[in-house]
């Protein structure tokens, strides 16, 4: 199948020969350029820059650039890694270069679920072939995370395709590229072309490199972020001690900041005196020749790996983690966009948890094995059961049923708010039977806010002695905003010294009572009230007491002096 495919290939290159010697007047006709975005969709896209995952950033560098497009230029898309997750051949052109469609090209980049490799050369190699049946000139904008995983030369395939005189020119772009090996890797593949090498650390500076790729293929002079030639000298010269994980078994090794390398003494089987802590990975340090125990960490697993180390001889520490990556991208069911100010809760298959996180977009490290991942936001949770294969990379979708309810109160309609002293408690229906439904949730700010399944609520507010209630429907990925109305004013009321104060309705009983409101142990008192007649008591020591009605109006505050 390589044999045929090479064969074809380069046949089609001495097609191309002959028509670049076709008339001028043939190749007149040729407008604009032609241009194939090829995009990584490797498993290690689900991965982080700035909250996000990458192929979240890649998806909105793409939205920017099909906005500012020249439609005279052709533009195809290409991707690697998105349909298997583990096949070197899994390149698909989903996109042809043809007449600019952005509806095609945006549709295809939002479908895109990295699980796979990355076999850059091949997609080179095929995206070249997309490119030589045209006159117009050809160009690739790569955007890659990381290294091959497929074949052994990228930049030598990409060498053969410039030497080939086929106009072919390869822009690429390093996204959150952390490892010198790749990132040397993709420099050389855009160097040997003569295309130009940027950096790209998050969405934002993404689409900044996008631009400059894009005015690239147009003939406007970038400079390339790639050093002429790349570096010769061996970072791990005078080291004695050399450090690489891996997530599973013949994969490439991790380059990552997070992974911590504890030495301690070996005492036994176990963990002796703490020794050094190196970090990242790969590593390479020194260390005193013995018999070590490392501790492997590398965010959520640790690992525990026995270590030699003699004198005069490097010591190679290449440590297989039996693990995965494991991140989701939480969705509001019925909203867009992503949830925010959630908690992430992995638990393992004996409902023991293993893992927290508060970011928008998690990523987690786990041993191979079954979990439940949790997603909660306020009184909203959603959990889903998912495995982890050694070396596998997965993307946990979950929808969560979850919708704003804002609620503000006011002492009559129309106002005034009521501003401190607050009370908003949310209820669930009240049963048949006349009880309190089941509290949900409890706040006590002038704008109370509550993440809440979707759903019918009653909604508490109180201030001093007055309270409303009012029914709430809450929509998933909507807000909704309501409005307490307490009917009620506030009384402020001085004595000369009593040592207790009661306020009682006006209104006596069937028993010839008044119902006691309020009661306040100070000399003077505040108090929220609900419109309507009363009466103030005030006690004193010698057991005297003075009364004085008093009305209250919604909105409105009233004063109450008495004295002995």
């Amino acid at each position: 199948m390589i044999k045929l495919f090479r064969c074809s290939f380069v046949a089609g290159l001495l097609s191309l020969g002959l028509a670049l010697m076709s008339p001028p007047a043939a190749q007149a006709q040729a407008q604009g350029t032609d241009t194939i975005l090829v995009l990584d969709a490797s498993g290690s896209m689900w991965g982080q820059v700035d909250g996000q995952s990458k192929i979240s950033a890649a998806r909105q560098a793409t939205d920017a650039i099909l906005s500012k497009w020249n439609p005279a230029d052709r533009l195809g898309v290409m991707v690697y890694g998105h349909r298997s997750k583990g096949d070197c051949k899994d390149i698909e052109l989903m996109v042809p270069v043809g007449k600019f469609d952005p509806v095609r090209i945006k549709a295809a980049v939002d479908g895109i679920n990295p699980k796979g490799r990355t076999p850059i050369a091949d997609s080179l190699r095929a995206a070249a072939e997309a490119l030589h049946s045209t006159e117009n000139k050809g160009n690739v904008i790569l955007v890659s995370d990381g290294i091959e995983t497929c074949a052994p030369d990228p930049c030598g395939a990409a060498a053969e395709l410039k030497k080939a005189g086929i106009g072919f020119t390869a822009h690429v772009i390093g996204l959150d590229v952390a490892d010198p090996a790749a990132k040397s890797q993709l420099q050389c593949i855009a160097r040997a072309t003569g295309g130009v090498y940027l950096d790209a650390g998050n969405a934002a500076s993404l689409t900044g490199a996008l631009t400059k790729a894009v005015a690239a293929t147009q003939g406007t002079k970038v400079a390339s972020e790639a050093p002429p030639k790349p570096a010769a000298a061996d970072p791990y010269l005078g080291k004695n001690i050399r450090g690489v994980a891996r997530l599973a078994e013949g994969l490439d090794p991790i380059s990552d900041e997070d992974v911590n390398w504890g030495i301690f003494k070996r005492a036994g089987d176990e963990k002796g005196e703490h020794v050094n802590t190196f970090y990242g990975a790969p590593f390479a340090d020194n260390i005193a020749p013995g018999d070590y125990l490392v501790e492997v960490t590398y965010r959520q697993l640790k690992r525990e790996f026995p270590l030699k180390v003699e004198k005069g001889k490097p010591a190679a520490l290449d440590v297989i983690l039996d693990a995965g990556y494991v991140t989701s991208e939480g969705a509001v069911a019925g909203g867009a966009g992503k949830v925010d100010d959630v908690v992430w809760q992995v638990s393992d298959k004996g409902g023991k948890l293993v893992a927290q996180e508060y970011d928008a977009v998690p990523r987690f490290v786990l041993a191979a094995g079954n979990y439940t991942l949790t997603l909660t936001k306020g009184q909203s949770k959603t959990s889903k059961p998912f495995s982890v294969a050694a070396g596998d990379t997965s993307n946990v979708q979950l929808a969560l049923d979850v919708g704003k309810l804002i609620v503000t109160s006011t002492y009559a309609e129309g106002g005034p708010k009521v501003e401190k002293d607050i009370v908003v408690a949310v209820y669930q229906p009240a049963k048949a039977d006349g009880d309190e439904g089941e509290k949900v949730a409890q706040d006590y700010d002038a704008e109370s806010r509550f993440d809440l399944p979707s759903g019918s609520y009653d909604v508490t507010a109180v201030v001093g002695e007055a309270k409303g209630t009012v029914r709430a429907e809450v929509k998933s990925g909507a807000p909704t905003r309501i409005n307490v109305n307490l009917n009620a004013g506030v009384v402020g009321i001085k004595t000369d010294g009593a040592q207790e104060i009661d306020i009682l309705n006006a209104e006596r009983d069937l028993n010839d009572e008044r119902k006691r409101v309020s009661a306040s142990y100070d000399p003077a008192t505040n108090v929220a009230l609900p419109a309507g007649d009363y009466v103030a008591v005030a006690i004193y020591a010698d057991g005297q007491k003075v009364e004085k009605p008093f009305s209250i109006a919604a909105g409105k505050r009233q004063t109450v002096e008495i004295k002995q």
